[in-house]
């Protein structure tokens, strides 16, 4: 497989920017952006498989849900679902069948319904430690977990999550779990990556099952080792042999497998972490991005990756509607946004500020019990304001900020039109994208920046939240530059 060389100008705009910002975060600051330390932004999006203007974003402060195609987007509190973010915790989650969200927690699984409002614990998974969950895409009845253990198990719903049950035997002995996924063309195949023991060492591992978990075979996944632990990034949704996996470290590398896991190739590189992946539908194109390179899109028929956009993705979600990206808001003038043309461009759909408070839910319910109280906090955090277009909101000139435009001949090339969801996410790749074919109403048009949140980049970025955004990143990039991290070279 080959990967093209790289663009003879890098972005070092990026670095440059965080840097100069830096020091005037620092001393006009007193605190952190959030509570837990951690930087607002979003990183993994699934749809519902049965209603494609319905959506839910996993953030560093809970979940956002949109019942509008993006236009407008509501807050879901850590403790509505059932976790605390003062743990750090970034449960994994997915979009299954009756408008069910499921998410993966440290005790257990928990299935949000009733249109996010209600979350309860599966029973059957009380207590237990689930790693990752995925939905198979094309039939969001089916979705599959896998809980950690000395022995991990593979647990399995039919009927959306509703009801789970233990799937064939545990895994072999010695082998963490880290990330679980199904294959779309293939109910039976089944991929779980994570760490395993042998000979007195631990390395990055692949474990496959074709028989829904009644066998497991194992491999190695090139380059994998504790510090830099492998991820399935995505399995093609028309041959269940071929899957990605990403290695999550700095550099980035990115593996494909063509005979289902028995053997990997190196497929891209990238001096950042590559954190989002997506597959067309028909798996004929893919798209990665890393948080120091930007956005990259390649046939799959040869991943001669070509840059096609300047971003920092955080995740994607690849629907009939066309690309979404999380990104970083202070840098590049959006929380989550559409691409019509695979990747070049997008179209911003969130900015934090004008996030519409706590969902609206009954006083019985979770989040109507617990969200509002801990509003405050998120409302001074992203620097929340009135978005309506009426509102005198600097909506003018947020498309000039917010869209990344490509750096490649490929803008507008093969994959941006028609797609449908693939994977790509955090710790959980498989469950970004999961769930069916969704799509936006009107023919896949993106809500405008204006039409829906109306919030400029400029105005999103103004608050001290943004600042302080701004100096994580630049000292996180002076750190990997400390470390003496060359930037990569290209695959041959």
């Amino acid at each position: 497989m080959l990967c093209s060389s790289w663009p003879a100008r890098r972005p070092r705009s990026r670095p440059a920017r965080a840097a100069l910002l830096l020091a005037a975060a620092l001393a006009s600051l007193p605190s952190p952006a959030a509570a837990n330390g951690v930087f607002p932004s979003a990183d993994q999006l699934v749809f519902d498989p049965a209603d494609p203007a319905r959506a839910v974003a996993r953030m560093t402060y809970g979940l956002l849900t949109t019942q509008d195609g993006g236009a407008s987007w509501r807050w879901i509190c850590e403790g509505a679902v059932g976790y605390d973010d003062t743990g750090g915790q970034a449960p994994p989650i997915a979009a299954a069948a009756g408008g069910r969200v499921l998410a993966a927690l440290g005790d257990g699984l928990v299935v949000g319904a009733e249109g996010g409002c209600a979350w309860t614990g599966a029973e059957e998974l009380a207590g237990k430690a689930v790693v990752d969950l995925s939905v198979r895409q094309g039939d969001p009845s089916h979705a599959v977990a896998v809980a950690a253990g000395d022995r991990p198990v593979l647990w399995a719903s039919r009927d959306g999550g509703a009801s789970w049950a233990r799937a064939g035997t545990p895994l072999p002995a010695g082998f963490q779990a880290r990330t679980v996924d199904v294959a779309p063309s293939d109910p039976q195949r089944v991929y779980v990556s994570g760490l395993e023991s042998a000979g007195g060492s631990v390395k990055g591992a692949l474990a496959r099952s074709i028989d829904g978990g009644e066998t497991w075979e194992t491999a190695t996944v090139p380059g994998s080792t504790t510090s830099r632990e492998p991820y399935i990034a995505g399995v093609d949704p028309l041959d269940a042999d071929v899957l990605y996996v990403r290695i999550a470290s700095a550099p980035g590398r990115l593996f494909v497998s063509t005979d289902g896991g028995a053997s990997f190739t190196s497929a891209f590189e990238t001096q950042g972490f590559v954190r989002a992946f997506a597959i067309s539908p028909d798996g004929a194109t893919v798209a990665v991005g890393s948080d120091v390179d930007g956005v990259f899109r390649a046939p799959s028929s040869t991943l001669a990756f070509e840059r096609v956009s300047g971003i920092a993705p955080r995740c994607f979600a690849w629907t009939e509607a066309g690309l979404y990206a999380c990104a970083s808001e202070f840098l590049d003038g959006f929380t989550i946004g559409l691409s019509l043309d695979g990747g070049a461009t997008f179209e911003p759909l969130l900015q934090q500020a004008c996030l519409g408070g706590p969902l609206e839910c009954a006083a019985s319910t979770a989040v109507g019990a617990l969200c509002a109280s801990d509003w405050p906090r998120i409302a001074l955090m992203t620097g929340h304001k009135d978005c309506t277009p009426d509102a005198g909101s600097p909506a003018a000139g947020s498309g000039a900020s917010a869209t990344a435009t490509a750096t490649a001949s490929g803008a507008g090339g093969a994959g941006g039109a028609t797609a449908v969801s693939g994977g790509g996410g955090a710790s959980a790749d498989s469950g970004a994208g999961a769930g069916g074919e969704p799509g936006v109403p009107g023919g896949g048009a993106a809500p405008s920046a204006a039409g829906g949140c109306g919030c400029g980049a400029a105005g999103a970025g103004a608050g001290w939240a943004g600042v302080v955004a701004v100096a994580g990143l630049a000292a996180a990039i002076a750190r990997r530059r400390a470390a003496g991290r060359a930037p990569s070279t290209p695959i041959a």
